[in-house]
């Protein structure tokens, strides 16, 4: 029996092996064909190990945001592959294997490892990593508060921001704290129409106006007290209109002229404020004066125009809303004692030879003429005693600028030339009631 079954093997025994050694090709075709050998691309954080190797308590260590993570390359099967994560993989900086620490940068090698994986199949886009050994420097800050593009309720400015703490002692590398220049809590205000708390989300800013990263900030700074979070208390002040604006100068003009007029631009505003700062507002009847001594016209004898800051003459506890520009223009208007200014309505204007169907429209109600003459007579002169027209004769649809006529009571002149804007239109069909003329 034995015999026999050895005859059956031994029978075409090479045919018999050569269709074993294909069966396991094929098989290991089949099963690579399914579950097919490839390389995947990992980005992994770098982990430093042994850092007490170079931290001490004068120096530290440093790496440029750009190398904190390397690109991972696994060769696997794709269904291990597919069981395989950037945090599977680790990859490690041990501080310990520096070759030399003269060096600067200082050159780390990394190692990397994956769970499944033999070592062989993985590899680095970097093989080392530079580190920067240095001194450590610590800085205190003052923290500034920003509300960016929010803004609290249509009735309410922000009136006070108080960060706490109002301070942050920030320790790290002296390449690094030597390029901040502030530090700003940013917060969102939108829609408050109540004083509260406001959490912040913390920037850093260097000296070319640009953000340290969340990592620089993570890996490279650390906060007196463990303090890296900064929350506002956000206190709200109610908004005021048509708040009036007084202008007051200081001096006199020179012998034989005279201030003819005082005008601020604008001539009123909209402010916030505490409520005490309303309160004493609104004692003064809701206006803000311009103390003389900012504005002089002691011996001039030509106009005066002044440009202020709003913020520099607004009382305590007051500020200018939001819509408000900062900015104040004053114009003092200085005159000769033989020269006066009289302020005239557009009504008061007679239109001549306007074309039928036509309407005139002005940009003004009121503007201004100067006359001159004897100080005596220029004085009583009242806007009913000049008579005024404008020659509209063969001027068609359109925008013009046309010479006003001006009739004047005797021992009176003109003192300037004074042009009008008009818009000349077509009346409506509707449109009824008659031209001056």
């Amino acid at each position: 029996m034995l015999k026999r079954i050895l005859n059956v093997i031994q029978k075409d025994l090479g045919f018999k092996l050569l269709s074993l050694l294909l069966a396991v090709l094929i098989w290991y075709a089949v099963v690579n064909a399914n579950d097919p050998v490839e390389t995947a691309t990992f980005t992994v954080r770098v982990a430093v190990e042994n850092e007490s190797y170079i931290a001490n308590g004068k120096q530290i260590y440093h790496i440029e945001d750009a190398y904190k993570t390397v690109m991972v390359y696994v060769r696997a099967n794709r269904n291990t592959l597919k069981r395989i994560s950037a945090d599977s993989i680790s990859v490690v900086a041990d501080l310990t294997q520096i070759v030399d620490l003269e060096r600067d940068p200082v050159m780390v090698p990394l190692t990397a490892s994956c769970a499944g994986v033999n070592v062989t199949n993985i590899t680095l886009s970097r093989t080392t990593i530079p580190i920067t050994i240095e001194n450590i420097a610590t800085k205190t800050f003052q923290v500034m508060v920003d509300t960016q593009d929010s803004s609290p309720g249509s009735e309410y400015e922000v009136g006070r921001l108080t960060p706490n703490p109002e301070q942050l002692v920030i320790s790290g590398p002296e390449s690094i704290i030597s390029t901040i220049d502030s530090v700003v809590a940013e917060i969102d205000v939108t829609g408050m129409t109540a004083d509260g708390t406001r959490a912040s989300i913390l920037r850093i800013i260097d000296k070319n106006a640009s953000a340290l990263s969340d990592e620089t900030i993570e890996d490279d700074l650390t906060f007196e007290g463990n303090v890296d979070s900064v929350s506002v208390q956000v206190d709200l002040w109610r908004k005021v209109s048509d708040v009036e604006l007084k202008v007051e100068y200081s001096g006199e003009p020179a012998y034989g002229y005279h201030v003819e007029s005082v005008t601020s631009t604008p001539e009123s505003i909209t402010v916030a404020g505490s409520e005490e700062g309303l309160q004493e507002l609104a004692a003064r009847g809701n206006r803000i004066t311009i103390p003389a001594e900012m504005i002089s016209v002691d011996g001039v004898t030509e106009d005066v125009a002044a440009t202020l800051s709003l913020s520099s003459i607004l009382p305590d506890e007051i500020i200018p809303a939001r819509t408000t520009a900062d900015t104040l223009t004053v114009r003092i208007t200085v005159l000769s004692d033989e020269v006066r200014e009289v302020s005239v309505d557009v009504d008061d204007i007679v239109i001549r030879d306007l074309g039928e169907n036509l309407s005139v429209s002005y940009d003004t109600a009121n503007f201004t003429i100067r006359i001159q003459g004897p100080g005596s007579i220029i004085k009583e002169v009242k806007p009913e005693d000049i008579k005024m027209s404008l020659d509209m004769a063969d001027l068609e649809e359109g925008d013009y600028a046309v010479p006003l006529v001006v009739e004047l009571p005797d021992n009176v002149d003109l003192n300037a030339e004074v042009t009008i804007n008009v818009h000349v239109k077509a009346l409506a069909l509707s449109d009824t009631g008659e031209q001056n003329g």
